[in-house]
């Protein structure tokens, strides 16, 4: 898949390296939103109020790397980018509203969160990553939430200390990244990998190619 340019909304190397794959890393630039800061998941337990928050957390990072666009020098307005930008988030609980969000731990105390998180609602159990991705092209924007469910087995205090001392948690939804030491937890997996890395390619690629030249 080939563009003359398209624009990432993210920090995440994850998704650049993704997003790379698929659109070549020479037409890519990366252009992050300009705050961290985004609305949270507090008492939201059903999962419409998730996907709605999810894709109101996406479209705040799309309008501001659209606001920033007229600002780079590589910016043409006769050939607008395209943008990506998508925000993952970890859903645990039953579908009847039991359901609790994991974002990322907070920096300040992240080890005693994340135990805390794979003890209660991680080990030994099937959670859910949800990721909305909105793509747009000059005035067409396109949208998704791609859902996949991860199963971990058991995890021993003595695991989870060694997965601790890694350092791999902080920043990542869930407190775990599937494609590093997490890995070794999980024993089932359905849906799209990349989406539970932070990027679900397949639905991404689709979305790119349905925006007009």
């Amino acid at each position: 898949m080939s563009l003359r340019s398209v624009v990432l909304g993210s920090r995440s190397p994850r998704r650049r390296e993704l997003l790379g794959s698929i659109t070549g890393i020479e037409c890519l630039y990366v252009l992050p939103p300009t705050s961290p800061l985004e609305p949270g998941f507090e008492s939201m337990t059903f999962d419409s109020q998730i996907r709605q928050r999810l894709v109101e957390i996406a479209a705040l990072k799309h309008a501001d790397v659209q606001n920033q666009l007229p600002h780079q020098p590589w910016f043409s307005p006769d050939n607008p980018p395209v943008i990506v930008v998508a925000d993952t988030t970890v859903v645990t609980g039953e579908s009847d509203g039991t359901r609790e969000v994991l974002g990322q731990p907070e920096p300040e105390h992240w080890r005693q969160q994340v135990r805390e998180w794979f003890a209660l609602r991680l080990s030994g159990r099937t959670h859910e990553v949800w990721t909305a991705v909105i793509v747009s092209r000059g005035n067409t924007v396109r949208s998704v939430v791609v859902r996949s469910r991860v199963t971990f087995s058991a995890i021993s205090d003595t695991t989870m200390d060694w997965y601790l001392s890694t350092n791999e948690s902080p920043g990542k939804a869930g407190g775990y990244a599937i494609q590093g030491f997490a890995a070794s937890f999980v024993t089932h997996m359905e849906g799209s990998l990349t989406n539970v890395i932070g990027l679900p390619l397949l639905e991404t690629m689709e979305l790119i190619r349905s925006l007009p030249d």
